[in-house]
């Protein structure tokens, strides 16, 4: 009877070890492959595809028997269900749907399909538990098969980092115009040369003309007159009848000469002002104004309207002879010979080509500096047009100088219908929201840029700045509808093929978000794009090239350096976005793209 028992316990361990009729399906499910075809699933457009595959090793699959496999992830210890498609193999002789494996010779199976993602999936392990089945009776098949790890979210990682500028142009703060044109006045003062000589004759016979000296005179005084000067331009002329390379440097050099005596003459005009200021001269502060080198060379178009208005008899006969020739050195020879011919060339026509223009460019009615203009603004903005403050804002050093004027343009009555000062101020508080982050910056820019709308309501530059607020508050589908109007609109429409193309990389069309992206190097989304695209080279190289790194650009860097195996890379990178912002330690920690580096106590260091 003893023995009997025993007996019977050793059956009943036989048929558990076995799984009740399941023979060697359970002891030898180990052998199962079960695996991801790519193992770094990833968002893409709010969509994850997969492929499952497996191969089942020959006598495993009873002719009778299914198996089920259900794919799923495991947040936090917790299955998430059901985010994939169940798989089913069944036996030769078993029923239902299935795909048939062979008991002699074993067989394999593959299941693609998507699911949409979410967040917490980054962090989720993907399992694949098993479910035995013969008849009516059934297992569970161990161990779980684990088949993955971490969903990647980097197609979520668009960044629209604008830079404030006056210039309409896709993914920026854009300011208004502001539609101030300062008016210039100037003077322009004759120098004339010897033939083939840059140098200085004032005993040149067309030097001596009252007409010259009367230039140089006006000019002068124009310069003693106090005047705020722009530029200086200076264009240095030679006769047409010489070598046309030798008369291009002795322009050059008439040019030189020009800027010298320009600057001889300036000279004495600071020693003068300084004198009756009481200043002395190196005390006196210099203003910044540039020199145009407009050396031309060859002054054909001179040459033939001085023969235009010559009393030569045969002047179209030479015009027509210079212009029919083939060219410059042809026409020089052309003139050379009818010198000879008609002496009026030599002795009248030539001569005042040689020569060096000096024109002092100046503001009118302006003896102020730009930044003398803002403080006038401020103190009496009523003395100024709209267009003149809404200049002095953009010429402002401080933030303070130009919220100050916005704001005084937005309370005077006569000017507060104008919706530049709203966009304006707007777009300073965008600044100032990315620059420091505060939510109260980013409210109060887009209630400006409302206000702005509510004036011009289908203005492209207002739609665009309240686009890129609404995106920074992460209001991406009403950006979205602001984005395209601002495209379409009636006033000042913006392209928006880059700010449009942030919202292809998130809806998965990578190919149109390249295509729309093309136009930017050195750019964040651009390098994005390249990275999902697989070019990981090319997105280096754009990510390389981007100057004043901030941690969004880093934190990339880093997602490309784990795809490209560069471990110092994954670390020196991460290192430097936590260091700018320290939120992307919780960041690193759930991204996937991490996976591979999470156990290492360098990674453990960096985010904890």
């Amino acid at each position: 009877m003893k023995k009997l028992c025993l007996f019977s316990f050793a059956i009943a361990v036989t048929l558990l070890m076995t799984g009740c009729g399941f023979g060697k399906m359970v002891t030898k499910y180990p052998e199962v492959s079960v695996t991801l075809d790519n193992p770094d699933l990833e968002n893409k457009g709010g969509e994850v595809a997969y492929t499952i595959k497996g191969t089942v090793p020959p006598k495993y699959m009873k002719k009778n028997a299914t198996v089920t496999l259900s794919p799923t992830l495991k947040v936090d210890g917790n299955n998430v269900n059901p985010p994939f498609t169940t798989i089913k193999l069944k036996g030769e002789k078993a029923k239902g749907e299935g795909t048939v494996i062979s008991w002699k010779n074993g067989g394999s199976f593959t299941q693609t399909g998507t699911f949409k993602f979410d967040p917490s999936y980054e962090e989720a392990e993907i399992v694949a538990p098993a479910i035995a089945q013969i008849k009516k009776k059934s297992t569970t098949l161990n161990p779980e098969k684990s088949i993955g790890e971490g969903i990647a979210n980097t197609s979520s990682r668009v960044g629209l980092q604008p830079r404030s500028t006056y210039d309409v142009t896709s993914g920026n703060f854009i300011h208004s115009p502001h539609n101030f044109t300062p008016e210039f006045i100037g003077k322009t003062a004759t120098i004339y040369f010897d033939l083939n000589s840059s140098n200085m004759n004032w005993s040149n016979p067309n030097n001596k003309k009252q007409a010259a000296k009367d230039s140089i005179k006006s000019f002068i005084d124009f310069l003693y007159n106090d005047n705020l000067i722009d530029r200086v331009v200076i264009s240095g002329w030679a006769s047409p009848e010489g070598e046309e390379s030798n008369n291009q440097g002795l322009s050059e050099r008439r040019f030189e000469q020009g800027k010298k005596w320009f600057q001889d003459q300036y000279e004495k005009y600071l020693k003068d002002y300084a004198k009756k200021n009481k200043i002395k001269l190196k005390d006196l502060q210099r203003p910044e104004f540039q020199y145009v080198n407009n050396a031309k060379g060859e002054d054909w178009d001179g040459f033939e309207a001085a023969i235009e208005k010559s009393n030569i008899a045969q002047k179209n006969q030479i015009l027509n002879v210079v212009r029919s020739q083939a060219n410059n050195d042809m026409r020089e020879q052309k003139i050379r010979e009818m010198t000879d011919i008609y002496p009026e060339i030599a002795d009248a026509i030539l001569p005042p080509l040689r020569r060096a223009e000096m024109q002092l460019i100046c503001k009118k009615h302006e003896t102020y500096t730009d930044a003398e203009l803002v403080s006038r603004v401020k103190t009496n903005p009523g003395e100024f047009s709209v267009n003149e403050r809404l200049y002095a804002a953009s010429v402002s050093a401080t933030v303070e100088d130009q919220e100050a004027i916005y704001n005084a343009l937005i309370s005077d009555p006569t000017t507060q219908g104008d919706w530049r000062a709203y966009n304006d101020l707007g777009v300073l508080y965008l600044n100032k929201y990315y620059n420091n982050g505060s939510e109260s910056d980013l409210d109060k820019a887009v209630s400006n840029f409302n206000k702005a709308a509510a004036i011009s309501p289908d203005n492209g530059i207002v739609l665009n700045n309240l686009a890129v607020a609404e995106f920074l508050q992460g209001n991406h589908a009403a950006a979205k509808t602001n984005f395209e109007a601002s495209q379409k609109a009636a006033v000042s429409p913006v392209n928006q093929d880059y700010a449009l193309g942030m919202y292809s990389i998130m809806d998965g069309n990578y190919s149109q978000a390249a295509q729309q992206l093309s136009t930017r190097s050195c750019d964040y989304n651009t390098a994005l794009i390249q990275l999902l695209q697989k070019d990981y080279n090319a997105a280096k190289t754009t990510l390389d090239c981007i100057e004043n790194v901030d941690a969004k650009t880093a934190y990339l860097k880093a997602v490309l350096a784990a795809r490209m195996k560069d471990e110092n890379g994954v670390y020196s990178n991460l290192s430097t976005a936590i260091q700018l912002d320290p939120s992307y330690k919780k960041t690193a920690k759930k991204d996937a793209e991490f996976k591979k580096y999470k156990g290492t106590e360098t990674f453990k260091n960096l985010v904890k």
